[in-house]
C-alpha cells in the first residue's frame, strides 16, 4: 500500500462464507495495534451487513443512514481502538445500490479522507459474483483484497472475480481461506 500510495482498499470475494468480513474485521484491529497509522473500516456489504454481528455490537445508527444523509459519520462511527474506527451497517437495506452508487457516496467518503486523513479506508464489500453495486464501487478504491475460501470457490470463479476487479481497480492480492493439510498424520485447518 505504502509503495503504490494506496489508502482505500475493499475486502470482496467470489461468493459468501469466504471470510472476508473476518479478514476485514482483522485487519482493523491489527491497524489498532501501530499507534502512528489511522484507519477506518465500513461495512458497505449492505445486503448481508456482518460487521456488528460479528463483533458483537448494536450501534444506534447504521452506515446506511450517514449514506442516506440522515446521520452524520462522526455520530454513527465507532472508535475501535485509539486510532481505528469502523462504521456498520445494523439491518439490510432493501435497495443498496441506489446508496453505494450514488455520487453522494462518492463525496462522503472523499469528505471522511479530507477530513481525518486515515492511512487505510477498508470497505468490506459485498462478494462480486452476486451484487452489482460492489462492481461500481469498485472505482473509488485504490485496490481490491480478494478472498477466497478453499473447498468452497473454484479456480474458474476467483478468475472470473480478478478480471472483474481488474476492469475498474487495482487487485492488491488473493488470499485463499479455510486451508486444509495433512501433516504427520495430524489434520490442521486453518482459517485467516
Amino acid at each position: 500500500m505504502r509503495a503504490n500510495g494506496w489508502t482505500r482498499i475493499a475486502v470482496t470475494s467470489a461468493t459468501p462464507g469466504c471470510g472476508k468480513t473476518t479478514a476485514a474485521c482483522n485487519l482493523i484491529a491489527g491497524l489498532g495495534r501501530q499507534p502512528e497509522l489511522r484507519g477506518m473500516l465500513f461495512d458497505l456489504d449492505l445486503r448481508r451487513p456482518s460487521v456488528a454481528k460479528l463483533l458483537h455490537s448494536n450501534p444506534k445508527s447504521s452506515l446506511a443512514d450517514v449514506l442516506s444523509g440522515e446521520v452524520e459519520f462522526e455520530e454513527q462511527a465507532l472508535r475501535l481502538h485509539e486510532n481505528t474506527c469502523i462504521s456498520m451497517t445494523t439491518e439490510p437495506v432493501p435497495d443498496p445500490s441506489k446508496l453505494v452508487l450514488s455520487s453522494r457516496t462518492a463525496d462522503l467518503f472523499d469528505r471522511i479522507h479530507d477530513q481525518y486523513r486515515p492511512h487505510l479506508m477498508l470497505f468490506d464489500t459485498p462478494p462480486v459474483l452476486l451484487s452489482d453495486e460492489t462492481r461500481g464501487f469498485l472505482k473509488t478504491v485504490d485496490a481490491v483484497l480478494i478472498m477466497a475460501a478453499a473447498e468452497t470457490n473454484t479456480v474458474s470463479q476467483i478468475d472470473e472475480v480478478e478480471r472483474e476487479v481488474a476492469q475498474y481497480t487495482n487487485v492488491a492480492g488473493i488470499v485463499l481461506n479455510k486451508c486444509r493439510f495433512m501433516e504427520d498424520n495430524y489434520s490442521y485447518s486453518y482459517s485467516y
